[in-house]
């Protein structure tokens, strides 16, 4: 996670790591699924933990008009569909693509850690724990399979 020189002193270093994670995730996001916008995947994310429309109307910072036509947009993609109460549910489809998105993130993030110089491994290290959870320590970088 690269930290843009000219703006390190002007910005505090929490904004700084949440901009570097922002473009890590959609990186992420364009790799696995280019055709999803942002905002559809950040509605999919939604999905997952709501299922009412105001709810992950909330959830988005939306309007509920807004979030329908989002969700008709998803559905129509078959990547969420309307249950019978009315409640909105992820397809098999959006379980995958919010997976190996989740995965794809993973992967650039621990080749961040790899390449970041070794006085920034272990506060990378820290923060993707953090990120992550404890349930997914990385391991520490064996010198011999360092790239520096």
């Amino acid at each position: 996670m690269p930290v843009d020189p000219e703006t390190a002193g002007t910005r505090p270093a929490a904004e700084q790591v949440a901009a570097s994670l922002m473009r890590l995730w959609q990186e992420a996001r364009a790799d696995v699924a280019p055709t999803i916008t942002d905002e559809q995947m950040r509605a999919l994310l939604a999905v997952e933990s709501e299922s009412g429309e105001l709810g992950i109307a909330v959830a988005l910072g939306v309007s509920p008009p807004a979030v329908a036509g989002l969700l008709a947009s998803l559905a129509q993609r078959t990547l969420v569909r309307r249950l019978s109460s009315g409640a909105f549910s992820l397809t098999g489809t959006g379980r995958r693509v919010l997976e190996a998105t989740r995965h794809r993130r993973r992967q650039l993030l621990e080749q961040t850690l790899l390449t970041a110089p070794p006085q920034d491994r272990r506060v990378l290290r820290d923060l993707f724990d953090q990120l992550h959870g404890r349930g997914t320590r990385l391991p520490l970088v064996p010198r011999s399979r360092s790239p520096l």
